[in-house]
């Protein structure tokens, strides 16, 4: 990375983690001078809103242009806005989530700090947090004002002009019209619309056509119109059985109607019961107001009786026609008057409570309620930039931490594409990615460098998942498609695993170093494998032979023939030429290895140097290979097919590739019980290798002692011809 001159401009920090350079984020002034930070020496320039492990009120309020992605203009963006409201942004910097009042810069925004704060009893309080915003909230969400909201007529007056009182504030928010003035506009609209109930009220008195006071002829009123065209069809059914004396019957009721109540059941609200007469028609029969009546209209009837009927004519256990044409006489220059009513949702308080506004024994209650309502609404628009300020104090610098810099993730504080950690063949992968089904993965993921493996993961009740998690330690020799493991996520839930892809790469250099002789290994296998399973099968057909020769011998015994009796076969010999290479290749090989251990032992005291070179010049190039390739490994192809934006090297070197997988270790201090009882039989192997030992040694040393340090294998035969000549 190139080092520019410094000049005036704010001075960063940087820091290398695992062979990456980033700027490191110290103290409240790098936050301030970001917008000085040159965007090419940002880590990352684009991240996702989704796929990522972050707090997603935060996120939203990040997402500015609400297109999914977080870019650089925004997080400057929000780092001025957090300038203007706080006096100390270095409090980002502290772990917590609440702002004390002293620092809220914003006049405003304060006051609704301690408005809140005294709203939800926390009167000594001077920091405000999350859970005091979100009690708030919960207080909002349950009194929002609905324009469309009935007030019911059973409710009290007080009851009654609060709702009235919200559902004028609620118009003025739809309208736009939320201003300064609006607490007196209110308060006036109340006493004009409670002066023109009262003067329509005044003039139904002075023209005498009320029958009762006004609240009961109101009552009889919608008592009488709730059943007036059903007692008007009872009563001209029965003027029609004297018309047609022998059709009461069907001017009573329908028989299939009945038919078909009978075969289901019944309720009050049924349609077809709610269609028949109020009761059975007959000729100069009075409507009959407790026994007889359809049970569908029973409580509007009794509500008619006791609103309407007995205030106008007494007690009565049936109306006649004249007398129900009586009641409609009386009530009828009142429902004429009924248009011109003011509609207006005072017209539901009571008279007494109406002269009393108007008088001004209430308008100072009025007016708290409205000054009361006005400010919740006030309040609930301020809450959002608390919240807003609040969440930032809290998240801000994490974010920038995976933002600007990679610093949690190379820290080893987790980041936020870290989806969890997944358990699987004796060891932790902690960095794990989930997928979003990008086609980019197919491509992109490769060039990561790293040994990938895929898993789908599952668990009741929620979506299965893909996820990818990177293996950097160990070794994969047991990491085949459709092993199971365990993934615990973000949250602590745990999740079935189950490998279904696994992309190979070098994971460590100790695998490397191994890895020649296990292919060694597994080459003498399979061919000893594949010559077990040739001769089985040749000796499965020598016995199928001799099976069938035994088994047809009687047959032949009986026709009178011999078993054909297989000519021998004449055994092959090698010819010299095939003996004279023979021996050539032989001689070449033991010229080979008597070179190798003559240069060894050539060593003296050098021999184990002499040993780690051989071992070296057989795992030294597969261990540089994967060394370079281990060094090139990254993360960036991964979340590139993820949706972000990464502008720098975000690699993992072997140290720090390390750290992201944990391997089984048995822990410091445990007790191993030294006795295996289904241990594998040794056989004096352990005999064996101690007395080969001793030879080795005894051999070296008597070479040593007798030959010097530079020994050579061809003084041994002379020494031994010398022996035989004496």
């Amino acid at each position: 990375m190139i080092l520019q001159k410094n000049t005036d401009q704010h001075r960063w920090n940087f820091s290398r983690f695992g062979g990456v350079t980033q700027v490191i984020l110290k103290d409240a002034d790098d936050i301030t001078h970001l917008y000085e930070l040159d965007q090419k020496l940002w880590t990352v320039l684009a991240m996702p809103t989704q796929g990522i492990f972050f707090d997603p009120k935060t996120i939203s309020l990040l997402d500015y242009d609400g297109d999914g992605f977080i870019r650089p203009p925004e997080i400057l963006a929000t780092v001025d806005w957090i300038n203007t409201q706080l006096s100390d942004i270095s409090l980002l910097l502290e772990e917590g989530d609440s702002v004390p009042l002293e620092l809220i810069k914003d006049e405003t925004l304060r006051a609704s700090a301690r408005w809140l704060l005294d709203h939800i009893k926390k009167n000594d309080a001077q920091e405000i947090s999350i859970a005091d915003i979100e009690t708030q909230k919960k207080f909002f969400d349950a009194h929002i004002p609905d324009c469309n909201a009935p007030i019911a007529a059973d409710e009290s007056d007080d009851d009654k002009l609060k709702q009235i009182i919200n559902i004028a504030i609620a118009s003025c928010i739809a309208n736009g019209t939320l201003t300064d003035g609006v607490q007196q506009r209110i308060l006036q609209d109340l006493m004009a619309d409670a002066e023109a109930f009262l003067a329509w009220q005044i003039s139904l008195k002075e023209e005498g056509i009320l029958p009762l006071d006004l609240e009961h002829t109101q009552k009889a009123a919608a008592a009488l119109a709730a059943i007036k065209e059903k007692v008007e069809d009872y009563f001209l059914r029965c003027t029609l059985t004297e018309y047609a004396p022998d059709k009461a019957a069907a001017l009573s009721a329908d028989e299939q109607v009945f038919q078909q109540l009978a075969t289901e059941s019944i309720h009050y609200d049924n349609e077809a019961l709610y269609a028949l007469p109020l009761a059975a028609a007959a000729a100069d029969n009075p409507l009959p107001l407790t026994k007889g009546i359809n049970p569908a209209w029973k409580a509007k009837l009794q509500t008619f009786v006791e609103d309407t009927v007995t205030p106008l004519l007494g007690h009565k256990e049936c109306i006649t026609q004249d007398e129900f044409a009586l009641i409609v006489q009386k009530l009828t220059p009142y429902q004429g008057r009924l248009s011109g009513k003011p509609t207006t949702p005072v017209a539901l308080l009571s008279v007494p409570f109406l002269q009393a506004l108007i008088n001004g024994e209430k308008q100072g209650e009025v007016s708290s309620l409205i000054r009361y309502a006005l400010t919740i609404e006030k309040e609930r628009g301020n809450v959002s930039n608390l919240e807003k300020l609040v969440l930032l104090r809290r998240d801000f610098v994490t974010l920038l931490k995976n933002y600007i810099s990679f610093s949690d993730f190379y820290e080893g504080k987790g980041s936020v594409f870290q989806a969890g950690v997944l358990y699987f063949d004796t060891r932790a992968a902690d960095l794990c990615f989930e997928l979003n089904g990008d086609a980019r993965h197919a491509t992109l993921d490769t060039l990561s460098g790293a040994y990938l493996v895929y898993c789908d993961i599952s668990r009741k009740g929620e979506t299965t998942k893909k996820i990818v998690a990177l293996f950097t330690n160990g070794d994969s020799d047991n990491i085949v498609i459709g092993r199971n493991g365990i993934f615990y996520d973000r949250a602590g839930k745990d999740w079935n695993a189950v490998v279904t892809k696994v992309i190979a790469n070098p994971i460590s250099v100790r695998q490397a170093f191994f890895m020649p002789y296990k292919q060694l290994a597994a080459m003498i296998e399979t061919q000893i494998a594949a010559r077990a399973a040739a001769g089985e099968a040749k000796s499965a057909d020598l016995l199928s032979k001799t099976a069938a020769t035994v088994t047809t011998a009687d047959k032949q015994a009986v026709a009178g023939t011999a078993p054909a009796t297989a000519a021998p076969t004449a055994a092959k010999k090698l010819d010299l030429g095939t003996i004279a290479l023979i021996g050539t290749a032989l001689g070449g090989i033991s010229a080979l290895i008597g070179s190798i251990l003559q240069a060894l032992f050539g060593l003296g005291f050098w021999v184990p140097l002499g040993l780690i070179g051989i071992l070296l010049c057989i795992s030294g190039p597969s261990m540089i290979l994967a060394s370079t390739k281990l060094r090139k490994r990254s993360i960036a192809p991964i979340l590139e097919a993820n949706g972000w934006a990464i502008n720098i090297r975000t690699r993992i070197n072997i140290p720090f590739g390390t750290q992201l997988t944990q391997l089984a270790a048995i822990p410091f201090g445990s007790i191993v019980v030294p006795i295996d009882p289904f241990a594998d039989k040794k056989n004096g192997r352990k005999a064996v290798f101690i007395i080969l030992g001793i030879l080795i040694v005894g051999i070296a040393a008597f070479c040593y002692l007798k030959f010097g340090l530079h020994f050579r294998f061809s003084e041994i035969s002379t020494y031994l011809k010398n022996l035989n000549n004496k």
